[in-house]
C-alpha cells in the first residue's frame, strides 16, 4: 500500500516542477522577445481567475509541518507567477497583444463553471466554508477549459512560436501527471479524492491531445521560431 502512495506523491511534485516550469518558460519568452505574441490574454486572465480562487484559503495562513510549508510556497509563486504574466501581457507589452486572433469568448465558460460549482458544493459547514467550497470547485471547472482560448488562437492564426508551444506542452504534461496522482490516492490512499479533479483533469488531458499531436509532428521534427500549424479538430468541436 505503501508505495503506490509514494509513486502518486511523486507524480504531484513532478506535476508542481512541470507547473512551475511551464510559468517561467511563459515569463522568459515574453521577457526575452518583449512581445506577447502568439499568447491569448483571455487564457491568462481565466488562469488568474483558477489561482485566485483556489488558493482562497491562503488567507488563513495555517501552516502545518514541511508539507504546509511546500503547499504555501506553491500557492504563492503560482499567484505570483500569473499575475506577473497579467501584468507583462495587458500592460508592459499590450502594444504586442495578438487581439484580432483572441476572440474566443470566454463567458460561456466562465458561466457554466461556476452554475456547476453550484450544484456540486458541499453545503452545512457555514458561508465561509460553502464559498470557499464553490470557488475551489469553480477553479476545478474553469482550469480544465482554461486553455481553449489559447488553443483557437493558435489554430485561427494559423501558426505556434515554439516556446508558446513548449508552455502548452509542459501545462499539459502538468495535467496529466496530477491526475495520475488523484488517481492513485482514490484507489490506494484513505484520504477522499472526489470524482471532479479526476474527471476535470482527464478533460483537460484530453483537449490538449489534438494539440500535443501537431507539436511532435511540426515543432518536434522542425527548426525555427515559428511553426506553421495545420487545422485541427479543436474548431470544428466548438
Amino acid at each position: 500500500m505503501l508505495l503506490p502512495i509514494i509513486i502518486a506523491d511523486a507524480f504531484r511534485f513532478c506535476g508542481d516542477f512541470l507547473h512551475v516550469a511551464s510559468k517561467v518558460v511563459l515569463i522568459t519568452k515574453i521577457a526575452r522577445t518583449r512581445s506577447c505574441s502568439g499568447l491569448s490574454l483571455k487564457t491568462q486572465f481565466l488562469y488568474a481567475m483558477v489561482f485566485i480562487f483556489r488558493y482562497v484559503d491562503l488567507f488563513d495562513f495555517y501552516i502545518k509541518g514541511l508539507l504546509g510549508v511546500y503547499n504555501f510556497i506553491m500557492k504563492i509563486l503560482f499567484i505570483g507567477f500569473q499575475i506577473l504574466i497579467l501584468f507583462m501581457m495587458r500592460f508592459k507589452y499590450f502594444s504586442t497583444y495578438d487581439k484580432k486572433w483572441d476572440k474566443f469568448n470566454i463567458l460561456i465558460l466562465i458561466v457554466p463553471c461556476f452554475v456547476f460549482s453550484l450544484l456540486f458544493a458541499r453545503s452545512g459547514y457555514g458561508v465561509y466554508r460553502y464559498i470557499s467550497n464553490v470557488l475551489y470547485i469553480s477553479s476545478l471547472f474553469l482550469e480544465s477549459v482554461a486553455i481553449l482560448p489559447q488553443l483557437v488562437q493558435l489554430q485561427e492564426a494559423g501558426e505556434s512560436e515554439t516556446m508558446t508551444s513548449k508552455y502548452i506542452l509542459l501545462l499539459g504534461l502538468y495535467r496529466a501527471s496530477y491526475t495520475v496522482y488523484f488517481i492513485l490516492k482514490r484507489v490506494y490512499d484513505v484520504k477522499n479524492i472526489g470524482s471532479i479533479p479526476i474527471a476535470c483533469g482527464i478533460i483537460q488531458t484530453l483537449l490538449y491531445m489534438d494539440f500535443f499531436t501537431i507539436y511532435y509532428r511540426y515543432v518536434f521534427r522542425k527548426s525555427g521560431i515559428s511553426e506553421s500549424l495545420p487545422s485541427s479538430n479543436i474548431k470544428g468541436e466548438l
